[in-house]
C-alpha cells in the first residue's frame, strides 16, 4: 500500500485510541469525540456505503457546513477508492445542479434542510444521482430520503463488507484520484479539479515543515471544508499529526468559540484580518488617552522588532527589553481575545496589509500568509514565522519551484500540481504546457526570492485610452477603510476608474450616531450628503497614494453587500466581474455620464 489518506487516517486511529480527534458544539458547549470514536464511524459508514452499492471511482458529494459527519463521509468515501466531490454549502440549485451533472456523482450527503431540499428540487434532473444522505439525526417532514448518517451508523458491519473496506484500503494508490474540487468559476463554468492522494499529503508534508505543528494541537474549523484550504491545513494535516479539530458552532459564534475551544491554530482570511485589526484600533483609539499612548507605544516597539526580523538584523538589547514590556503590559491581552493559547494563524486568497501582518507578528500571533490556488493543491508559497517579509507572499515551499512566464505569469511545479481538469482536455493543454502550471496569476519574485503577485490575468482591467489597471490592488487599498466593507474596481474601456462601495454599515451607523445624523434604512444612509462626503475622504486617502491614470474619480455607495448567493461572489469571496458589470450597468453608466 502506497501513503494514502485512508491508510494513514487507521494508522492514527490505532496510535491515539482515547486521545480527543474532533469536538463539535451541541447546546452552547462542546462534546469530545475521541480518535477511536472517529475511526469506528468511518468503518462504521464506509461499510454501509458498500451495502449501498458505492464502487470503486464512484462519485460522492458533500453538500454540507463543516461538521463530523463531514470528515466521516469524507474519510469512509476515500477508504473505498471513491472520489470526493465537496460543494460549498451555500451553493444554489443551479451550481448544484452542474457539478452534480458534470462529475455524475451517484451518491451525495446534505447537512441541512436547505440543502437537502436543494438536492430535491433537482433530483429528477440528476440520473447519475442514486442515493441521497442526510447529515441531520431524523429526515425532516415527509421527505423522500429515508438514509442519514445516524442510521447507517447504527448498523452492525458484517465480516464480507469489513473484508472489502480492508481490499479497498490496501489497494489505494498515491496516483488515485482522491478529490474533484470544482474551482469557483469567476470567469465562466467551473471547473473539476483532479486531486490525487499524493497532490494532497505532499501539500500537507511541505506545510507541515513550515508550521510545526504537532499532537497537542487544536485547530479550529470556520472557513468551508470545501475549500482546499480548510480541508487540507486542517483536515488533513490534522490526520498526519494525530491533533484535535473543533468545529465552530457558525460564522457568527466563532469569536465566542475561540474562547470555548482556546485554538492553537485557525485558517483565516485576510477581509477577516482587517476587520479584527480595525477593531481593536477603533476600541482603542476611542477609550481613554493614556492607554491610547501605551498601546501605540507598544505597537511600534513590536513594529520596530518585527522589521528588523524581517530585514534578518539582530534586535539590540534595549528594543528587546521594551518589547518584553509591551507583551507584558499590551500584546499578552489581546492574545487573550483569541484564546490565548494560538500559535498562528493561516491565511491566503487575497493581499494582506503589510502593516496587519507586521502587527499580527508583533503581538505574538503570525499570519502564516502565502500563495496558493485549488489546482496546486494548496499552498505554494509561504510567509513562515522566522522567514517572512511583509507585503509578500513569502517563498516557495519544500518541494515547489515558481517561476514566471514571459508576461509575468506565475508558473508552478512540483507533487502537488493538479492531474489535470475533470474531462477537459483542452484545458489541461493550455493549464499544464510545458510541464508547468499555469497559474493565471500574474506576478514577481523579489530579488531576495520571495513571491508578490500584482493581479489576476484575466482580471486587468485596461481603459479607453490603453492604460492597465490592477483592480485587486486598488480594492484592497480601499477595504483598509474601516467605512469599507467591499469595493468593486470598473475601468475596462471606461474613460477614468471608477467604483461600487459597499460601506460597512455597523461602523457607519456608529459615525451617524455620533454626528447625530438620522437614516431610516441602508438605502437612505447612502444617500446623505454627510456620508457622501465621508467617503470622498476615505477615496482620497487612496488616491494619494495612486499615479494619476489609477486614481478612483467617481464612485457609488451600495445599500447592500454583494453576496455569493446573489452570483456576485464566488464561494472564495472573489469578485464575479462580468456579473457585477452587467447586474448593476445602470448604476456604472451613470458614473461616465
Amino acid at each position: 500500500m502506497t501513503e494514502n489518506i485512508a491508510g494513514l487516517f487507521m494508522g492514527q486511529v490505532e496510535i491515539n485510541k482515547g486521545q480527543t480527534a474532533l469536538r463539535r458544539k451541541k447546546d452552547g458547549n462542546y462534546v469530545d469525540i475521541k480518535w477511536e470514536i472517529y475511526g469506528r464511524n468511518v468503518r462504521k459508514l464506509a461499510c454501509s456505503l458498500i451495502n449501498l452499492g458505492l464502487k470503486e471511482g464512484d462519485r460522492v458529494a458533500i453538500f454540507s457546513y463543516n461538521c463530523p459527519e463531514w470528515a466521516y463521509m469524507d474519510l469512509a468515501a476515500l477508504s473505498l477508492r471513491a472520489v470526493v466531490i465537496p460543494i460549498y454549502f451555500k451553493s444554489n440549485a443551479l451550481q448544484v445542479e452542474f457539478i452534480l451533472r458534470d462529475s455524475k456523482a451517484s451518491l451525495i450527503m446534505a447537512g441541512d434542510e436547505s440543502q437537502l431540499a436543494t438536492i430535491n428540487s433537482i433530483r429528477d434532473r440528476l440520473p447519475d444521482l442514486k442515493n441521497v444522505i442526510y447529515a441531520g439525526e431524523k429526515v425532516p417532514g415527509n421527505d423522500m430520503v429515508a438514509l442519514t448518517v445516524s442510521s447507517l451508523l447504527a448498523g452492525d458491519a458484517g465480516k464480507a463488507e469489513a473484508a472489502e473496506l480492508e481490499r479497498r484500503i490496501g489497494e489505494i494508490l498515491s496516483d488515485d484520484i482522491a478529490t474533484l474540487i470544482y474551482t469557483s468559476g469567476t470567469t465562466g463554468e467551473p471547473k473539476g479539479v483532479m486531486l490525487s492522494h499524493k497532490n494532497l499529503l505532499a501539500n500537507v508534508r511541505s506545510d507541515l515543515t513550515a508550521v510545526s505543528m504537532g499532537q497537542g494541537d487544536v485547530g479550529l474549523s470556520f472557513l468551508p471544508t470545501s475549500h482546499v484550504l480548510d480541508r487540507v491545513v486542517v483536515h488533513y494535516m490534522n490526520i498526519v499529526i494525530g491533533g484535535t479539530i473543533a468545529y465552530a458552532g457558525s460564522m457568527e459564534s466563532v469569536l465566542e468559540d475561540i474562547q470555548l475551544v482556546r485554538p492553537t491554530a485557525m485558517c483565516g482570511v485576510p477581509r477577516m484580518f482587517e476587520k479584527i485589526y480595525s477593531g481593536i484600533f477603533d476600541r482603542i483609539n476611542s477609550g481613554p488617552g493614556l492607554q491610547k499612548k501605551l498601546f501605540h507605544w507598544a505597537v511600534g516597539t513590536g513594529s520596530a522588532v518585527v522589521t528588523r526580523r524581517a530585514e534578518k538584523k539582530p534586535v539590540n538589547l534595549w528594543l528587546k527589553l521594551n518589547y518584553a514590556l509591551a507583551d507584558a503590559l499590551i500584546f499578552v491581552k489581546i492574545r487573550k481575545l483569541f484564546g490565548g493559547r494560538m500559535k498562528l494563524f493561516a491565511s491566503g486568497g487575497a493581499h494582506l496589509q503589510e502593516e496587519i501582518d507586521i502587527f499580527f507578528r508583533a503581538i505574538g500571533i503570525p499570519i502564516m500568509h502565502g500563495y496558493g490556488l485549488t489546482e496546486a493543491t494548496c499552498t505554494v508559497s509561504l510567509n513562515t514565522r522566522t522567514d517572512f517579509k511583509p507585503g509578500t507572499l513569502g517563498r516557495p515551499v519544500p518541494g515547489v519551484k515558481i517561476s514566471t512566464a514571459g508576461d509575468g505569469e506565475i508558473l508552478v511545479s512540483g507533487d502537488l500540481v493538479m492531474m489535470g481538469y475533470y474531462n477537459r482536455p483542452e484545458d489541461n493543454s493550455e493549464a499544464l504546457e510545458g510541464g508547468w502550471l499555469h497559474t493565471g496569476d500574474l506576478g514577481y519574485i523579489d530579488t531576495q526570492g520571495y513571491l508578490v503577485m500584482t493581479d489576476r490575468k484575466k482580471d486587468i482591467l485596461a481603459t479607453s485610452g490603453g492604460k492597465k489597471i490592477s483592480p485587486q490592488r486598488l480594492e484592497t487599498l480601499l477595504r483598509v477603510s474601516r467605512f469599507i466593507e467591499q469595493a468593486v474596481i470598473i475601468a475596462e474601456r471606461r474613460r477614468f476608474v471608477s467604483a461600487l462601495i459597499v460601506p460597512d454599515f455597523l461602523q457607519l451607523k456608529q459615525f451617524c450616531t455620533g454626528a447625530r445624523i438620522e437614516y431610516t434604512d441602508p438605502d437612505d444612509i447612502v444617500k446623505k450628503p454627510e456620508i457622501s462626503k465621508l467617503y470622498e475622504a476615505e477615496v482620497d486617502k487612496v488616491n494619494s497614494r495612486l499615479d494619476s491614470f489609477e486614481k478612483i474619480k467617481s464612485f457609488v455607495l451600495m445599500p447592500q453587500e454583494l453576496t455569493v448567493e446573489a452570483g456576485e461572489l464566488t464561494y472564495t469571496l472573489k469578485v464575479k466581474r462580468r456579473v457585477v458589470d452587467e447586474k448593476y450597468k445602470t448604476i456604472i453608466d451613470k458614473m461616465y455620464e
